[in-house]
């Protein structure tokens, strides 16, 4: 796991220099201390045939950690490479490749090379073989042409942006904002869109001309032009699973495991007690480096939100080298530091107990599987039970939620957690097309709340959510709206939200997280369950089945926590000014974009508890953080 970062350019104008790529490296430290290299090959005039390229790499030495794996790594004919992740099928790799290339004289024993000779064999195809999580970029000199690409589900990010004649790249936002003549306002649309969701879907960021890979493009870079493909669609089905979908199941997870098991350094698993962790845990081979499994979970001082004496609990039946953290949250000071690292503003408020949970487990591991995914592939959340039931409610239902909206819209639901929110988040979608009524189990704002919040928002062409709904449409006509519902997230929330979250939390901490769930093999298992497959008898059908015997019958019964902290709790106490101080300081990003008397109307309603404001405060709370860290 590492940090990449890179410009080619055509045009004198945007020359390079070393101390431009040192400072892009500095902006990558976090995810790679354990090595550095710089490359730039040459220094002399710019031409359309003679381009300058420089190349950056900060390593965490996880396979073979012998300096010469150190990056960028070249071959014999000159390619450069800057790789960021893992490719877990490695070893099957290089013994093809060996029968392919025999008289290549192999340097390490690590990914790295394996790649490279990968796409000296099979050119840009050589994606379509690697099983992992990865982003990187190869320079062709012969070619002239930069190839790049990021792994099948958009675990490892890339970002990039291009000038007249130059293009840059790197793992983070921050990295590319070291250049000169990267300097971009904010895009507007991409504003709509993280009010809209909490996070900013691929292509877009935060900036006007600065893009981030979808997951699974590949493409090419030449003073011919350019190209993109996507390779992989993780809900296209090749065959429908049949009567022996748990047996399959549990094959699949279990070949995952073993697959992401590989490391020269000592490895661990994150432990929630929930279904998905434990099921990753009871797939893991029981010796480790010839220690018991080490397992890690955090806590937190709030009943509603610690799910410790599960996680124990599930530790024991397994019989795992357990470590639990019981924090007490510095979120004042906390929020500024994750604000930086994403980039970008990113709403999610279950980064910051994702990055106490990497800070502890970073003491004692280097890599940590975990349990991300398991809801998006087997139907964990309870919107997909809901989209289902709203399906057989008669009209008649509809029609009296409709109509007793004035009583029960005005309900108390100051916890989020609570009964009374999520039958208001059930009514309040029942009138709605099947479309628009899913989107609304996922939206921060809606279209009426961020046209109150906007100072202008005639300004703002929403294009983001009608193309949501048309993938949802073509979802739902083939498959179902339930399984349209998995599809889409698949799509959207998992690669933008959680797959985002876990790397840029991880990363901070120089850890690196794999997550079994993502093996691409098992994602196309799960693209084609029915609903029976996945929720008949109750949500993770096929994890229940797969894995009844490895563990307790109350992990897959008991009631779904999530990860997350109490924030709603914190912005009327603790953190109460620093929300305060940052959405209304005169120079706020706030205070130019949005109508002070609605932030007033969120920030009132909620310290009063009359409404839940809990995960859009969050949200322009760390959108204001962001701000503060990009000036």
């Amino acid at each position: 796991m590492c940090g990449i970062a890179g410009v080619v350019t055509w045009n004198d104008r945007f020359r390079i220099t070393r101390e431009m790529l040192g400072a892009m490296s500095a902006r990558i430290a976090h995810r790679g201390p354990d090595a550095e290299g710089i490359w730039l090959n040459h220094d002399q005039q710019i031409t359309p045939d003679h381009p300058q390229v420089g190349l950056v790499h900060r390593r965490l030495s996880i396979l073979d950690p012998d300096p010469r794996a150190n990056q960028p790594f070249t071959d014999q004919r000159g390619r450069q490479l800057v790789f960021n992740g893992e490719i877990y099928n490695f070893l099957d790799l290089r013994r093809e490749l060996q029968q392919l290339q025999p008289h290549y004289t192999w340097r390490t024993r690590c990914d790295t090379e394996v790649l490279l000779v990968a796409y000296d064999a099979w050119g840009e195809k050589c994606v379509e073989h690697f099983n992992g999580m990865f982003a990187f970029a190869i320079w062709d000199p012969h070619l002239g042409k930069l190839f790049y690409a990021i792994d099948r589900m958009g675990q490892k990010p890339l970002y990039w942006t291009a000038a007249d004649g130059a293009v840059a790249f790197a793992s983070e936002l921050s990295a590319l904002r070291q250049l000169p003549w990267v300097s971009n306002p904010v895009d507007a649309a991409a504003l709509l869109a993280y009010l809209q969701w909490g996070y900013i879907p691929a292509p877009q960021t935060i900036y006007q001309n600065v893009f981030k890979l979808a997951p699974a493009s590949a493409g090419t870079l030449s003073s011919s032009g350019t190209g993109l493909t996507t390779y992989f669609d993780p809900n296209a089905v090749t065959t429908p699973p049949g009567d022996g979908a748990p047996r399959t199941t549990r094959e699949l997870v279990h070949r995952a495991v073993s697959r992401q098991h590989i490391s020269d350094v000592p490895l661990g698993c994150f432990l929630s007690g929930g279904v998905d962790s434990s099921v990753i845990v009871a797939a893991m081979p029981r010796d480790t480096f010839g220690q018991p499994i080490q397992t890690f979970t955090v806590g937190f001082d709030d009943a509603r939100y610690d799910e410790t004496t599960y996680a124990a609990a599930v530790a024991k039946h397994l019989g795992t080298e357990h470590h639990q953290f019981v924090v007490k949250p510095d979120a004042a000071t906390d929020l500024p530091a994750l604000a930086a690292v994403f980039g970008e503003p990113f709403g999610d408020s279950s980064a910051l107990p994702t990055h106490y949970l990497a800070r502890e487990t970073r003491q004692h591991v280097k890599v940590a599987l975990s349990g991300d995914g398991g809801d998006e592939l087997f139907g964990g959340y309870t919107r997909y039970v809901a989209t289902h039931l709203a399906k057989d409610l008669p009209m008649r239902a509809r029609q009296l939620a409709a109509k007793t909206r004035p009583l029960w819209k005005n309900l108390p639901d100051a916890d989020p957690k609570s009964a009374v929110a999520r039958m208001k988040r059930l009514l309040e979608s029942l009138g709605l097309p099947p479309a628009q009524a899913y989107l609304s189990f996922l939206r921060l704002f809606n279209a009426q709340q961020i046209d109150d919040l906007l100072s202008d928002p005639r300004s703002v062409n929403d294009t983001t959510e009608r193309q949501f709904i048309g993938m949802f449409d073509r979802f739902a006509e083939k498959s179902g709206r339930t399984c349209a519902a998995l599809a889409i997230d698949r799509l959207t929330y998992l690669p933008g939200d959680l797959l985002t979250k876990v790397d840029r939390c991880s990363m901070l901490h120089a850890l690196e997280v794999r997550s079994p769930f993502m093996d691409h093999e098992l994602v196309r298992f799960a693209a084609g369950l029915s609903y029976a497959q996945l929720l008949r008898g109750g949500r993770k059908r096929m994890l229940r089945e797969a894995f009844a015997d490895d563990l307790p019958d109350w992990v897959f019964t008991r009631k779904k926590k999530g990860f997350a902290v109490p924030i709603g709790q914190w912005f009327r106490d603790e953190l109460r000014p620093l929300l305060r101080d940052s959405l209304f300081a005169a120079d706020s990003f706030a205070a130019s974009h949005f109508r002070t008397a609605t932030l007033e109307k969120l920030v009132n309603e909620h310290e009063t508890k009359a409404a839940d404001h809990s995960q859009r405060l969050y949200a322009l709370l760390m959108l204001e953080l962001w701000w503060r860290s990009a000036r």
